[in-house]
């Protein structure tokens, strides 16, 4: 198991023996009564608020698994609405969900989704005010463990579903629309509806938002490994990455959620050290191998669009990752609020509409995200410019309209007979288009917020400052692993640049690598070259080109305009070799009794020959089938053949054999291409390259005469010269 069920992984839930406390207190008796509690205030609720009008629970729609159609493989789907049918032991689920409320245990349950039965999952009240400030008998938000009980146990490629009751929210879909922006600028999770029946009665519609955990990493970051931190709306702010001390009980602001990792809080340590004693003119250079500030920008920039209760007003409320490599990441952790006045600790008195100002705590000690790197004026520009890109691109009723009307079209139905919401059915059709007040709070509508936030941010005077433009950006050479690769960018507009910045990373989570680009002599007007390094073979280059004002001011434009959430690329090539003594002798891809590798195996082979006088070293040369992919398997060091000799690699995956040399790759019976690339300080050039078809049993494609000739069909003799 990966953690406690706080986070994603635990101990073994099912295990019901002794009941824990009451979450609010109450250690002694039963469980209430589940009979008519609707229109009483929930004593959980700090608020005293009271529940919706009494409502006939009766009424709510019955419902058992049938021949349900397959509704495709895509969990988060946008314009899929599941139904998760689950099924509990006994009718006190409920009542043990409650008791068990912030523990470890979660309860076991039954599901079937699109007629598949998934045995033994298990379920958990979460949240905090949408658990204490929501009646018994109105839908909660869960957890539900596909591997409560089978650690391989999926749903779809996921372990964890987030089923989220949309407090506060009469449209369902303020977290679903946040989600689907912000995929476009940081990794965020994903976001759906859900439809969910519990033993045959509907609890009607649910947010579905990704859990953040190793599936979440893999699917944002191409890893499952690194260190995942949740900073909560409490804790006074100690979550802040202000600098708190050098205990490990000072950072308990920070709620680890992985396993194993026991000492991960020095890294907090460092990192906020780092953060906090930095002089402003070295912050940058120190700051960029071990934060991604781009990324941290979008998400600052998007808590400040929609106006979230996150790091950019709290201090808190964002999750944190450290990846494998030692580099910082700020995230997302919810937008059940977004699109709305925010409220609570942290928030702006007298906000009444769409008017968050852009730099609300920029000026603040303990937001130092915001307070030091904004003293960095490029820093501040790009936030600014990161900013009015998302206003442009998606505030604007012709973008998210749409969008609301298709979530609209496939979950009004729901809505409309969904018993167990928070609020009427008619607070749904009013939030989509219209402001509302319930006496307590004015809840804006979804198309209010979004016109008048536009109009609000693209008309503030320290968003609407005038900007360089770059207009377009060249690759002038094509990239080869022997060559750098010039670049150049076209500038116009009235506000002159005043610097001109090539960004570069060799990764996909690389920290971008810096160079000002000069003026072009040979070109007319604005335009700027600078010359990324030889690269090596395969490698996909991630660039784009940043554009600074001079002036009291800097404002910045990027090309292209998400700069490193969707980078300009290009992927290097091997180039051929003008000579070489080592050539691809021959290729057997069905190899049933052709001849057996070191551990008595009949496995495929790549024969390489060595056509010199001299003995060749081949360490650090690679074989592969793959043009993307050059570098694919390496030659172990000390891997020679003689002068005229002949080398045997079996291709079969076996790169654990101790005897022999086992490629990481097997041949495609139906033929593919194979090349020999040679080693990283030599370039990488193609030594040799054979595209072969389908080969019969034991029948091997080789070159005639030996070593020289062209290739044909005919007899293997592995190890042997061509006859």
């Amino acid at each position: 198991m990966e953690e406690q069920r706080g986070g994603d992984g635990g101990g073994d839930r099912g295990q019901r023996g002794g009941r824990p406390p009451r979450p609010d207190g109450d250690r002694g008796g039963s469980p209430p009564s589940r009979g008519d509690r609707g229109a009483r205030p929930d004593p959980r609720s700090g608020s005293g608020r009271p529940a919706p009008e009494p409502r006939d629970f009766s009424k709510a729609e019955r419902l058992e698994p049938g021949n349900d159609k397959d509704l495709g493989t895509k969990l988060y789907d946008e314009g899929t609405l599941r139904t998760l049918f689950i099924k509990f032991k006994d009718n006190e689920w409920m009542e043990e969900m409650e008791a068990f409320y912030r523990t470890d245990v979660a309860v076991p349950a039954d599901l079937t989704v699109d007629g598949k039965l998934y045995k033994n999952v298990g379920l958990k009240f979460r949240g905090n005010s949408s658990f204490r400030s929501v009646s018994r008998d109105l839908k909660r938000s869960m957890n539900l463990y596909i591997d409560h009980k089978h650690s391989d146990q999926k749903l779809l490629g996921y372990k964890t579903l987030n089923l989220l009751n949309a407090n506060s929210d009469p449209t369902f879909m303020r977290e679903v629309i946040y989600s689907h922006v912000a995929r476009n600028y940081i990794p965020a999770f994903k976001g759906n509806f859900i439809k969910v029946v519990i033993n045959g009665e509907s609890w009607g519609l649910y947010s579905h938002i990704q859990q953040y955990n190793k599936d979440f990493l893999e699917d944002n970051f191409g890893t499952r490994d690194g260190v995942r931190w949740k900073i909560g709306a409490g804790g006074g702010g100690s979550g802040n990455l202000r600098y708190p001390g050098e205990k490990k009980e000072d950072y308990t602001g920070f709620q680890q959620r992985t396993e194993g990792k026991e000492e991960a809080w020095k890294e907090l340590l460092q990192f906020t050290k780092l953060l906090d004693e930095s002089p402003i003119e070295e912050l940058a250079d120190k700051l960029n191998g071990r934060f991604n500030i781009d990324s941290a920008m979008w998400s600052l920039a998007l808590e400040c669009v929609f106006q979230d209760e996150g790091y950019f007003t709290r201090g808190s409320d964002y999750n944190l990752y450290l990846d494998p490599d030692g580099r910082f990441h700020l995230l997302q952790h919810d937008g059940n609020e977004v699109m709305n006045i925010p409220g609570g600790p942290g928030m702006p008195s007298g906000l009444r509409g769409p008017k968050l100002e852009p730099f609300y705590n920029a000026d603040n000690p303990d937001r130092p995200l915001m307070y030091k790197l904004f003293q960095v004026p490029h820093f501040k520009a790009r936030y600014r410019h990161h900013l009015k890109t998302i206003t442009q691109e998606w505030i604007t009723w012709d973008k998210v309209g749409p969008l609301v009307e298709g979530y609209a079209a496939l979950i009004r139905d729901e809505v409309k007979k969904d018993v167990r919401k928070h609020s009427s059915y008619e607070a749904f059709e009013k939030g989509l288009i219209q402001t509302s007040s319930d006496g307590r709070r004015t809840k804006l509508g979804l198309r209010p917020f979004t016109e008048g936030r536009r109009e609000f941010l693209l008309n503030h005077p320290e968003v609407n400052l005038p900007a360089p433009k770059i207009v377009s950006v060249t690759e002038l050479d094509e990239a080869k692993s022997t060559d750098s690769i010039r670049i150049a960018a076209e500038t116009s507009g009235e506000t002159l640049a005043k610097s001109i910045f090539l960004w570069f990373a060799d990764g996909k989570n690389e920290p971008y690598k810096q160079m000002a680009m000069q003026p072009d002599g040979q070109a007319n007007g604005g335009v700027f070259t600078a010359n990324i390094p030889s690269q090596l073979a395969g490698k996909k280059i991630r660039y784009y080109v940043e554009a600074r004002s001079d002036g009291e001011e800097m404002t910045s434009d990027f090309y292209p305009a998400h700069a490193e959430a969707k980078p300009l690329t290009f992927r290097v090539k091997a180039p051929k070799a003008r000579q070489s003594v080592l050539t691809i002798n021959e290729i057997v891809s069905e190899n049933q009794a052709a001849g057996k590798d070191p551990q008595g195996d009949y496995d495929d082979y790549i024969e390489i020959a060595n056509t010199s006088d001299s003995e060749v070293d081949l360490s650090g040369k690679f074989l592969t089938d793959s043009k993307k992919i050059p570098r694919k398997w390496r030659f172990p060091k000390g891997t020679k053949i003689a002068a005229g000799g002949r080398l045997v690699v079996w291709a079969d995956e076996d790169g654990k054999a101790k005897e022999g040399l086992h490629a990481n790759f097997k041949l495609a019976k139906a033929g593919e291409t194979i090349q020999l690339i040679d080693t990283d300080n030599a370039g990488n050039s193609v030594l040799d390259e054979v595209n072969f078809s389908k080969l019969g049993p034991d029948s091997a494609y080789r070159r005639l005469p030996d070593a020289k000739g062209d290739f044909s069909e005919g007899a293997a003799t592995p190890g042997a010269a061509n006859e």
